[in-house]
């Protein structure tokens, strides 16, 4: 796999995440929301993430998007310093799962 050279890197369904929760819950901020998204290196959701995601035992209990999340992190593997979230659920199974998770700012 090709390095990645970006300071973060997330999946393209992030996108629709992000701007769909701005605009329920600070519509203002939309353009705001839309100049951090310009920084981040959006990644596919390629054949291979999505077989990824799909194919998680019954002990992995992530919603939908966060598998397709936590796909994308197995498949960057070494090249990412690990996955940043504040869900506990997503951080329970990416722990499980052998995955390095960063939250910032929480102690």
């Amino acid at each position: 796999m090709k390095e990645i050279k970006a300071s973060a890197v997330t999946s393209k369904i992030s996108r629709v995440e992000v701007k769909r929760a701005v605009t329920r819950l600070a519509p203002d901020d939309l353009l705001l929301a839309e100049n951090e998204l310009a920084k981040i290196t959006m990644m596919e959701m390629s054949e291979i993430v999505l077989r990824i995601a799909e194919g998680f035992s019954s002990n992995v209990t992530l919603r939908t998007l966060d598998a397709i999340h936590v796909a994308t992190v197995l498949v960057l593997g070494k090249s990412i310093e690990g996955l940043i979230t504040y869900d506990k659920q997503m951080i329970r199974n990416a722990k499980e799962l052998g995955i390095t998770v960063l939250s910032p700012g929480v102690k």
